[in-house]
This record gives structure tokens, sequence and C-alpha cells, in this order.
């Protein structure tokens, strides 16, 4: 049983709280938050990055995507049901609770954990079923505070410079505030950090792997606040605060300014929390997507330069350790961990590096085939030469962010491994090579690498590609691959400079798990009668393992992708190489 959803369970009954909901948020409603907000992990058991909590009466309920059934199903207790989001038959949390409360029920939670957008569903379905909801408690919290709950990262912030992001604040103000203007508001209230960090060409540490800070901004027409923590800044940060016209307010200050706002304001009720949301009852809110969100997808030039740059040397780092393990497997000690650290050594020779962009999965047989597993002192195993290692990996640079996949072929494999390395590999390249008409989304696009998969019968439970963010997010909005489309939440139009990432797979719980990433950067093809047609550039530069391919499986054209690819990495990494790598390097072309 778990101690921690038991004495959960006791406060409920104290205050005559029915349920209780534990998002995974942090107040910004970022995807990976400080250790000082993983409320659902401390009271579920659960580590995965995603996932909502629900505590009853008397057992519990973990929501999360197929990322993580495996490890959590191993990491919750009995009293806690897995509801497998995305399989038939599972509701949804809205429909479990629309199923579940009825009147006189009371649903809590901490309405800064949630969203505006979610809390709102909530309050309307518990009009309509007579349960009370109140979003003003904050019993997980008080909980772990009696058991050393860690403090809230607290880190200096730093300019990024204007030599990495192409244009000043002041430009990307002038054109946030012509998007106020269009959508009839006069202010706009920013909760997301990676646009804050973006808008305001700043940067921080307080969450692992990511550069932001805690922060919120509330622009107007002639006016910017920006709400952080002071003793985090310099003086002469204060000094160009000033010098632009940004007016500087302490982090805690933000409840009572905005209790005090009336006027018509944007937000994005998607990441803004429900708590700030009624604070705003004095003003006429205009509901729409973050203005900032699509600007800071799209890459300007300078950003793209240096995009390539930092994934020479990404791919370097990765070129270096794939050799070194190609060539030690067997012959010395090595574990999924150990594996781990000789590649971030790797990264950390590179010019401009910072550090890890997530933490490495490192994943040795069916370690692999949980998508998200991180291996830790207990599950550490030794690496041999037989089988197949999965290692997803990335860097933060000044000058950008990687995010690349590569299952290595550590010595002899089934039948039934080989094939369905090849089709994945098969399913990227696909992909990659997608030419488009301007307006097609990536949902438009998904088939193309799910279509080798499904003609199997197989598929994988997550979309197809993500956007990554510039030294910022390695999951970023608007743009994506994925299959379903949700018209509440529909991925973004592909538009040149926007930076995607192409990563089919193949999970089998208990045996093995294959992936292979490339990150891609969206281009104009050619313009002709039918229109603007787009396209993709590889950004990775990371040779394949051959030894898992069965080219027999491919067809002309598909050889030709991976040829191609395969010369690419060689012309743009030999030069950057020692003698030996070179050598062995030029072994993987076709």
């Amino acid at each position: 049983m778990n101690t921690n959803f038991m004495k959960l369970r006791d406060i409920m009954r104290t205050h005559n709280v029915t349920y209780y909901l534990v998002p995974s948020e942090d107040p910004h409603q970022s995807e990976y938050v400080d250790d000082h907000f993983k409320c659902r992990q401390y009271i579920s058991g659960f580590t995965g990055s995603a996932g909502t909590f629900l505590a009853g009466p008397n057992e519990g309920w973990l929501w999360t995507d197929g990322r993580y059934f495996t490890q959590a199903e191993q990491q919750i207790s009995s009293d806690i049901t897995l509801m497998k989001q995305g399989v038939y038959g599972v509701p949804t949390t809205l429909q479990f609770l629309e199923q579940n409360l009825h009147p006189n029920d009371v649903l809590g939670t901490n309405g800064l954990m949630i969203s505006a957008s979610y809390g709102k569903k909530i309050a309307k379905l518990s009009k309509k079923c007579g349960f009370d909801f109140r979003f003003d408690l904050h019993f997980v919290e008080h909980l772990w505070a009696e058991d050393n709950r860690p403090a809230m990262t607290k880190t200096v912030v730093y300019r990024h410079d204007i030599k990495y992001s192409g244009e000043h604040t002041d430009s990307k103000l002038e054109r946030v505030r012509k998007k106020i203007s269009a959508a009839g508001a006069d202010a706009f209230f920013l909760s997301s950090l990676p646009d804050i960090a973006w808008l305001f060409n700043l940067r921080g540490e307080d969450i692992a792997c990511t550069p932001l800070f805690y922060s919120y901004a509330w622009i107007t027409m002639d006016k910017c606040f920006l709400f952080l923590r002071k003793d985090c800044i310099s003086a002469a940060a204060f000094n160009r605060f000033k010098e632009h016209g940004i007016l500087v307010r302490d982090y805690s200050e933000i409840d009572s300014f905005l209790k005090d706002q009336h006027t018509n304001v944007l937000l994005d009720p998607d990441l803004t929390n429900y708590f700030h949301y009624n604070l705003l009852f004095k003003c006429k809110i205009i509901e729409d997507k973050n203005p900032t969100e699509l600007m800071k997808a799209v890459k300007n030039e300078t950003q793209m330069e240096h995009l390539k740059e930092c994934h020479i040397n990404d791919g370097v780092a990765m070129t270096k350790f794939m050799y070194w393990l190609k060539k030690n497997v067997g012959k010395i000690p090595m574990t999924e961990r150990s594996i781990s650290d000789h590649l971030e050594a790797e990264r950390k020779k590179q010019p401009d590096y910072v550090g890890l962009s997530f933490e490495t999965i490192c994943a040795y047989k069916d370690h692999a085939a949980m998508m998200h597993y991180q291996s830790t002192e207990e599950s550490d195993i030794a690496v041999t030469a037989e089988g197949m290692l999965l290692i997803d990996s990335g860097g933060q640079y000044y000058g950008g962010t990687t995010d690349v996949t590569r299952t290595f072929i550590l010595g002899p494999i089934s039948d039934e491994e080989r094939k369905y390395f090849t089709l994945v590999l098969k399913s990227m390249l696909t992909l990659a090579d997608a030419k488009f008409l301007s307006g097609c989304r990536g949902s438009n696009l998904d088939i193309l690498a799910r279509e080798p998969l499904w003609e199997e019968g197989v598929d994988y439970r997550c979309g197809t590609g993500h956007g990554v963010g510039y030294f910022l997010g390695v999951h970023e909005g608007p743009n994506a691959f994925r299959w379903r489309s949700n018209p509440e939440n529909l991925d973004a139009v592909l538009q040149p400079g926007m930076v995607i990432t192409d990563e089919p797979g193949v999970y089998v719980p208990g045996k093995y798990g294959i992936r292979t990433e490339n990150m891609l950067l969206c281009r104009k093809w050619q313009q002709n009668e039918y229109g603007a047609f787009l396209h993709f550039e590889p950004l990775t530069l990371v040779p394949i393992d051959l030894d898992g391919v069965d080219l027999s499986l491919f067809n002309d054209k598909e050889n030709q992708l991976l040829r191609d690819y395969q010369q690419l990495v060689y012309d743009n990494l030999a030069p950057h190489l020692e003698e030996d790598e070179v050598s062995w390097l030029k072994t993987l072309l076709l």
C-alpha cells in the first residue's frame, strides 16, 4: 500500500472531500517541472513526466499515455488502478468524473496546477452533475511539507545573446503588440515559461535540462511588466530592463497584481492556470493561443544557421560515442548508466554545450519497450555484445536544442527484431522525404511514417514527432506529427523555419524496443501553378547502424534515401573526426 496516498485519504475525510485531483503540472502548465512541484509523483509513486492522479475515498486512479503503461504498472501500488489513456473502453478523467461524482460530493484540487480550460470543463461538469468543485485546496502540498519537500529551485537569470537569438526583444514586443491589438485586447497575460524566455531573450536553470526561469509577463500597448524573483537578476540586468521600458516586479506579487486588473486581456486558457484565470474576474478575457507560441516556433535565419552548426557538433559527439560503443562492447564492462555517462562526456567536449536537453534514455533489450525508461541504480543492467540498445538523448547548446534516437545492434538479433528495425527506419526516411503543399499540418503527413508498420498490423502509442525549441524545451508546440486530429487542439500548419522530430518506433513489452529519430527543418521547396510546396531538411547528423538493416525490405527509392543520408552524415562529420573514426564511418556508406 502507498503510505502517502493513505495519508491523503485521511486528510480528505477530515475536510469532507470525496475526490481529490492531482495533476503533473506546475503553475505555468509546464511539461517538465521542478522537483518542488512533483506532487503527483509524490502521492502516486509514478515517476513518469505525464499523468493525472485521482484519489477517491478508498482507492485511486492514475491516467497516463502509452509511453508509460509498462513503467506505471511497475510503480503504482495495489490500491491504485492504471487508466490507459487512448485505449478503447478506458474513460478520460472527465468522463470518469461524470460517471462517478454525484450531488453533494466534493471534488478538490489546487487550481494553480490545472489549466484554465481544464478547470472550466470541471466547473461545467460540476453544475451538470451537482457536485461541489473546490480549487483552493493544497492537500498534497501540506502533506509533503511535513516530509522534506524540496525547495523551489532558484537560479541566476541570464541573457541569451543576440548573436544566437537573431532578434531583439523590442522587435518581438512590437510583433506581440500587433497581435494584442488584432485580438481586440488591451493587455496580454503570459504564463508560459518558454514563451517568456524567448520573448525577453533570457534563460535560467530553474527546471532540469530546460533553460527556463519562473516568471510571468503582463504586456499592454505601452507597458511591459515582468514578474520574476528579483534576487535572480543582476543590477546591470535591471538597468537594461529599464532602458527598454520593462518594469520588473517580484514573482510573488502576481496574485495581487492580477486582482487589480480591469481591462480586455488576451490569454491562452491552456497555458494559464485556473486560479489566476479566476483572479481576473474584473477583466473581459479574450481566449486564444499565445501569439508568442507560433512566433518562437518559426526560427529565423540566424537561428537556423546556428541549428545546423550545433547539430554538426552534436553529430560529432554521437558518432564518436557510436564508434566507441561498437568497438568496445563485450570487451570492457558496460552498463546502461555508464554508457549514458560516456555519451554525455562526449557532448561536454563540444562548443557551446550547456547540458542535456532531457534525461538520457539508455535502454537495453526489454527495457527499451518502455518508451521513457530511466535507468536507476536498481534497474541498471550490464550491456553485452548481443541484442539491441536504444539511446534517446539530446543536448542544450546556446545555438539550439537537439533530440536524437538511435537503436544500436550490439550482437546477434532475431529475424523479427531485424524486420522491425528496418521497417522503423523505412518509416523515418519516408516521412523525412515528404514534399507537401503549404497548408498541411503534421497530422496530414503522419500516415507516411505509420503506413509501413500499419501494413504489418503494428502501431506505436504516441505521436510520431514534436516541435523542438531553440535553446528551450525539447518538446515545443504548436507543430507536431500525430494521426489523431483533435479539433480543440489542432497541430499547427507547417511553416518554413519550424523544427520537428521524426521518430517512429516498435515496442514489444518484455522483449525489445526500437526507435529511430531525426530532427527536421521545414523549408520552402518550389512554387508553381499548384501553389507553394514545402519539404524537410534533415538537421540530425548521426549514422544509422546498418547491422540491423535488411535491405531486401527496401525498394529502390528507400535504398537511395538511406544511401543519401549516410553520405550526408559522412560529408558533414568526417572533417571533425579522427582518422580511425573516419575510416569506420566510411564503412557505413552504401
